[in-house]
């Protein structure tokens, strides 16, 4: 198994707060009149990390200092960890570049085996927009009803990479609950789901927000067949539907899954490059609570069916904390379930 992340979350948290701490009072230094702000997002056009990011980049540019223009540039390499790279690696440091992302890339430094190349404790959180609720759901014309099929039958799931989400949520079934999905990598956020409708895949395990932002008749007509929720909760939608935790007795597989599920807890999250100044931490901070709590956003989201429920910057920095604070055997016990050696396949396309 990888290193854990060298940072520890109370170091982290305390030198965030005194950075947090000394900028607020010098937001007023942070201006970016005649600037262009871009969103670096860790998916591919269509997927609902995109359709998130389009809906309240306009409301970023209502609140930033300076209304500058915002764009958004797709980065779906690598599961979305080429946008968390960039970012980390590459943006400028002066607000001109935030990022947003699918879970995968905040999970990984702490799920791969190999030592990572960010430390996600460095990020400067400003807030996230969802709450994950990632469902298993077959196409309507393919012969499986419930989870139990899926222990019997292989069923093939669009992924985009070999560790992204998708192919995590997966594994993470077969190896705790016993099911035969086979995850097929390679696609992006958008191309998965055309995938699924093409029938070249039988599945997705994916969020319901990004089905709902993306495919909302898909759901609306019954054309997926939701088998259970890789979830905390439940989605009220669908109240009959299992969760995995219902299926998962042993307290060591529990403690694992629900690790699993920590950075669900804020989906959809966005951030600034480490070594951003405090001043440009706190402007961002304010113009991104302010853009999410604009009525205007929130009536733009309800029409494109994206449920919202907003975390604030240090709500995520918390979250982020407990993921640090996790034991080492719960982590490596994740480790070992998610690992998607020899068991997942490159799609026919991306080669």
């Amino acid at each position: 198994m990888g290193k854990r992340p060298r940072s520890t979350a109370a170091a982290a948290g305390l030198a965030l707060l005194g950075l947090f701490a000394s900028g607020a009072a010098r937001a007023a230094d942070f201006d970016l009149k005649d600037r262009t702000v871009t969103i670096y997002v860790a998916g591919g056009l269509g997927g609902g990390v995109d359709a998130y990011a389009r809906a309240i980049a306009p409301y970023f540019q209502k609140y930033l200092p300076g209304h500058p223009a915002v764009v958004i540039a797709n980065m779906p390499g690598a599961g979305g960890a080429q946008a968390v790279q960039y970012l980390y690696n590459v943006a400028p440091k002066d607000g001109a570049a935030i990022g947003t992302t699918n879970v995968g890339p905040i999970a990984d430094p702490f799920l791969e085996k190999t030592p990572s190349i960010y430390d996600v404790s460095k990020f400067g959180w400003l807030g996230s927009l969802a709450t994950g609720n990632t469902v298993c759901a077959v196409w309507h014309t393919v012969d499986v009803n419930s989870i139990e099929d899926v222990k019997s039958k292989v069923v093939t799931v669009a992924a985009t990479g070999a560790r992204s989400a998708p192919t995590r949520s997966a594994l993470l079934m077969n190896a705790l609950i016993g099911t035969k999905f086979k995850p097929i990598s390679g696609y992006t956020g958008g191309t998965a789901l055309l995938a699924l409708e093409r029938g070249e895949v039988d599945a997705t395990c994916t969020t319901l927000n990004s089905l709902r932002a993306t495919r909302p008749h898909w759901i609306r007509d019954g054309k997926l067949k939701i088998l259970v929720h890789v979830a905390m909760e439940a989605d009220a939608e669908f109240p009959k539907v299992p969760r995995a935790l219902d299926f998962v007795h042993d307290k060591k597989d529990r403690d694992a899954l629900e690790f699993f599920l920590l950075p669900y807890e804020f989906n959809n999250p966005y951030y600034l490059p480490p070594g951003t100044r405090p001043e440009v931490l706190a402007g961002w901070r304010a113009a991104f609570d302010k853009a999410a709590a604009d009525p205007d956003y929130l009536a733009e989201a309800k029409k494109r069916l994206q449920d919202v429920d907003v975390k604030s910057g240090a709500q995520v920095e918390a979250l982020v904390g407990k993921l640090f604070a996790a034991p080492a055997d719960v982590i490596k016990r994740t480790v070992e379930a998610i690992d998607p050696t020899g068991k997942v396949v490159e799609a026919p396309e991306t080669k």
